[in-house]
Order: C-alpha cells, then sequence, then structure tokens
C-alpha cells in the first residue's frame, strides 16, 4: 500500500507492507508469554517480510528490542486499526519502506515544531488543538516537539495533515529503525597498536600510522572533553574508567519515549562503544593494556539505541545533550558540554535519510556548543565498498567530518566516497578495549572516527580557543597525503576516497600550536 508523509520539507512516498503489523512485547513479558501472544496475535510473519526484502539482520535486531513482526488476525487488525490497545504489546506500528530502500515501524509517534514567534504557552495550545500528546519538549530549537498523533491516526497521516497548517514548521514521524554500528569484526587480537606507531610489521608499511608519538611528547589531550555517542558503553573497564567524565549518561525508555539518565550505573554495555572508547581514550601507563590517542582527555560516554534500534530523534537529543547537557540535564549548566564529538552509529549500505530534528541538533551543536565556538563532529562514514557518501545526509552533513578507514599500508579500505569524505585514518585491523575488561582487534570506519577525534584532541589542547571551524581547518591542512602516486587530490588537497589525508596527529599539534593567540 502506498503512503505519504514530509521529510525536511518534501513529500515522501513509500510502502506499507501489507498484512504485516509490527508489536514491541511488553517489558516484563517472558520469553513464553510472548511467543503465545506472537501466536495469538497472527504468528510470526517473517517469511512475509523476507519476501518483501527485508533481510534478517534488520528483523533480528528489531527482535532483539522485543519488536516483532506479526501478520495480524482479525481481531488484532480491528483493534490496530481503531488505535485501541492490544493486551500484553507495549506499542504496535506500521511497517514502512521508505524509498531508500530502510524500513521503518510507524507508530503514533512524530517530532514535530511550531513557529519560533510562538510562546510556548501558544504553541502547546496549537498542539492541544490539533490533537496532539506532548512526549516531551525538546531543549535543542524553539517550539520543538516529540508528541504522539490523535488515536485516529497515525504518525504518517498526521505527517500530511498538520503540513497545512502554517503554524507547523514540520511535523515529521518518528520512525523506530535499525541504527547499526559500523563495524565489521577482524578475529584474531593483533599484538600491536600500529594506528600510533607503524613499524612495518605483518606487512604493514613503517609510518603509516598517524604520526602520534611526536605528539605525546607535547601533549595528552589533558583538559579536554570527548563525548562519544554508541549503544553503550563499559564504563568500568580498567582502561577506561579513570577517565569517565561526570557528565556521561544514557537513554533508557521505549515507545513511550526515551528519558535522559545521568551517570553510568545501569548504562548499558557494548563491545562496540567501548572499543571507540579506548580509541580516544585508554589510559596512558597504567598497566591495564593499550593506549587511546588523547589518553589523558576527559570521556563523556552518551549511550542511546542499546539494541541499535530506536528513532533519529533520540540520537538527535544524544548530540544536542554533548554540545549543552542543560537540554537534558539542568543542573549541569549552560558552560560544560564537550568540545570534540565521535560518533560510530549508522546503516552501512549508506542510505540514510535526515530528519529535521537531527538537522537542528547537528546546527546547534556547531552554533552553541563550547560556549559558543562550536562542537566538531567527527562520524564515521558507510563501510560500504565505494557507496556514494552523498546518500548518507548524517553524515554528509556539513556540520558533520565524515572519516573513512586506512590499513597498515597507508591505503583506503573501500569504504564510502565522494566530496563529503573529509579525513582518512587507521580502522583496520586496530587494536582497543572490549566490554569485560578485555582488548581485541577489529575493523571499520568506525574505529577510524575515534582514532580521528582523539588526534583532534591533542590538537586542541594546544589551543583550546580554536573554534570548531578553525579545528576543522587544522585537521585537513595537516592531514598527509597517502595513497601512492596514482592518487590525485584536486587543487584544494582533496580526493573523494581519502578526503583531505589521512590524519597526522603530530603536524595536527604543531599547526594547533601556531595559533595559540
Amino acid at each position: 500500500m502506498s503512503r505519504q508523509y514530509y521529510q525536511r520539507g518534501r513529500l515522501v512516498e513509500a510502502e506499507e507492507i501489507d498484512d504485516v503489523v509490527a508489536v514491541k512485547m511488553g517489558p516484563d513479558t517472558s520469553a513464553e508469554s510472548a511467543s503465545a501472544l506472537e501466536s495469538e496475535l497472527g504468528g510470526s510473519a517473517r517469511g512475509d517480510i523476507r519476501e518483501a526484502g527485508v533481510d534478517d539482520e534488520t528483523t533480528e535486531a528489531f527482535a532483539r528490542a522485543s519488536w516483532v513482526f506479526v501478520r495480524p488476525s482479525r481481531q488484532t487488525l480491528e483493534a490496530f486499526t481503531a488505535g485501541g490497545e492490544i493486551p500484553g504489546a507495549e506499542a504496535t506500528g506500521k511497517v514502512i519502506r521508505r524509498p531508500n530502500g530502510r524500513i521503518g515501524i510507524a507508530t503514533d509517534a512524530l517530532t514535530v515544531r511550531l513557529d519560533p514567534a510562538l510562546s510556548q504557552e501558544d504553541a502547546e495550545r496549537e498542539l492541544e488543538a490539533a490533537g496532539l500528546a506532548v512526549v516531551d519538549k525538546l531543549g535543542f530549537a524553539t517550539n520543538l516537539y516529540e508528541v504522539r498523533a490523535p488515536a485516529s491516526q497515525d504518525a504518517l497521516t498526521a505527517s500530511v495533515e498538520l503540513h497545512g497548517n502554517d503554524l507547523f514548521l514540520f511535523a515529521e514521524p518518528s520512525f523506530v529503525e535499525h541504527v547499526p554500528a559500523r563495524f565489521r569484526p577482524t578475529g584474531a587480537r593483533y599484538p600491536q597498536q600500529w594506528q600510533w606507531r607503524n613499524t612495518g610489521a605483518d606487512g604493514g608499511t613503517p609510518d603509516a600510522d598517524v604520526h602520534i608519538e611526536p605528539a605525546w611528547d607535547r601533549t595528552f589531550g589533558t583538559g579536554i572533553r570527548v563525548a562519544v555517542i554508541d549503544n553503550g558503553f563499559d564504563a568500568d573497564h580498567p582502561d577506561l574508567a579513570a577517565g569517565v567524565d561526570p557528565l556521561s549518561g544514557f537513554f533508557t525508555g521505549g515507545a513511550g519515549g526515551s528519558v535522559f539518565v545521568r551517570g553510568t550505573s545501569g548504562m548499558p554495555d557494548s563491545d562496540h562503544g567501548t572499543f571507540c572508547a579506548g580509541m580516544i581514550g585508554a589510559r596512558l601507563g597504567n598497566g591495564a593494556g593499550g593506549t587511546g590517542a588523547a589518553p589523558e582527555c576527559n570521556l563523556m560516554l552518551v549511550a542511546c539505541l542499546p539494541d541499535q534500534v530506536g528513532t533519529q530523534t533520540t540520537l538527535a537529543r544524544a548530540v544536542a545533550y554533548a554540545a549543552v547537557p542543560s537540554t537534558e540535564a539542568p543542573e549541569a549548566g549552560a558552560d560544560g558540554g564537550a568540545d570534540i564529538l565521535a560518533c560510530s552509529l549508522g546503516p552501512n549500505g549508506a542510505d540514510w535519510d535526515l530528519t529535521s530534528a537531527m538537522d537542528l541538533a547537528l546546527e546547534f551543536a556547531a552554533t552553541n556548543g563550547r560556549q559558543g565556538k562550536g562542537l566538531a563532529v567527527f562520524w564515521a562514514a558507510s563501510n560500504g565498498r565505494n557507496v556514494d557518501v552523498a546518500k548518507d545526509e548524517v553524515v554528509s552533513h556539513p556540520d558533520v567530518i565524515a572519516v573513512v578507514r586506512s590499513t597498515n599500508k597507508d591505503r583506503e579500505d573501500n569504504a564510502a566516497r565522494g566530496p563529503d569524505v573529509e579525513l582518512i585514518a587507521p580502522g583496520v585491523n586496530v587494536l582497543s578495549t572490549t566490554s569485560g575488561g578485555g582488548y581485541g582487534t577489529s575493523t571499520g570506519t568506525s574505529f577510524a572516527a575515534p582514532c580521528a577525534a582523539g588526534c583532534a584532541a591533542l590538537a586542541l589542547s594546544m589551543s583550546p580557543r580554536l573554534t570548531r571551524d578553525q579545528l576543522r581547518e587544522v585537521m585537513h591542512e595537516s592531514a598527509d597525503k597517502i595513497g601512492g602516486p596514482e592518487v590525485q587530490y584536486d587543487a584544494a588537497g582533496h580526493n573523494d576516497d581519502y578526503g583531505f589525508g589521512r590524519v597526522n596527529a603530530s603536524e595536527a599539534v604543531a599547526l594547533a600550536d601556531g595559533m595559540r593567540p
């Protein structure tokens, strides 16, 4: 069935997968009860979903987050269509295939923004008049809300209806989607962190690294707060715990709306997030194992989408919190926040639509982060082989620094490519921290982005007054033009596979030091 909704001012034509309903089991539902409820609701629709082109990885990710796809019985369909509650289910939704092929679950949740000229009282009066129930007022733009549509509508119908209301700048469905981590595990533990010092062992090319040891002679990143957004972290890891910042926290909650919890008690764990955090800030000289790029920085760990399933609005809230913590934790005040942000979440197929909420959050971070100097956002580009980076509207956003991965031979490794790729950094068989207090090797742009962010933290520590744009330029100008004689960089010093080059921490530190007032 053809459906429509609006996103970033554009009318989007999408497909609702017929005869399939998504149901989120309640938090207290046992496996046995869940199986019985699934059968009662109409039975598994996994075969239908697979035939509709939904891959098993996506289906299993939704299942881990307690979302199951069922063929609704007549009774279930009547209750679902009428907007009534289904006993034992926390939430229900329609399964939507968007134009880029990605699957989203459309519930009654939307993100809306009203005319900023309206007072909060008038804005909320308009929401009530439109039959919208406020779930949360978001702090990174005026009159920005998470809401629920009237009982008679789903988010797509409400989006189309509200588009005709001039007081609404936008009304977009908050799709529940699979947002995986951008990495590919490679197995056995690698004995060295070649990303910091490449001696040529294991077939590598000597010095095909970020030249960090000379940078460490001058700084370890003391005083710089680096936010890492991921699905979860082992905040008690012996190589990380001493660097965890008190502004760390996590988003919890499901279909009823996410709630931010400050602190690390109860924070979800994730190998991926732990690995990324270790690339940036694993401690130095503690005898516990490896070292991060900026081993004396403060690690602001922000966990969201713990099952790799959730809405882009929650991810946007995490970005805004990293920039200005008072958006989620008023007691944090307006003067805190991260100096640098690294995130390695996103689909590996590159196709990822940017919502208006995420657009606003990135603009908010660029404008308001670091007390107006701007927050530099490093994001892992897709691992997809030579996919067009522009199709990922998040990582190609003008306020995001897109990073791809290099090998120990100083060659790119078939990740995304295009004019929006800005930097390349080691990300193949690199060694870092893993959950449970361990260490391991892995491959992915996921680890190139925090590598670049950690090196940027070293540079910023030399000249903390640098604006975001100045730091970005430092990272561009100090990068090494790698890839061999066959790789051509344009007049601006850019190549679609290598960006402005491989990160060079030593040169970045020297360049930033020369810019001190």
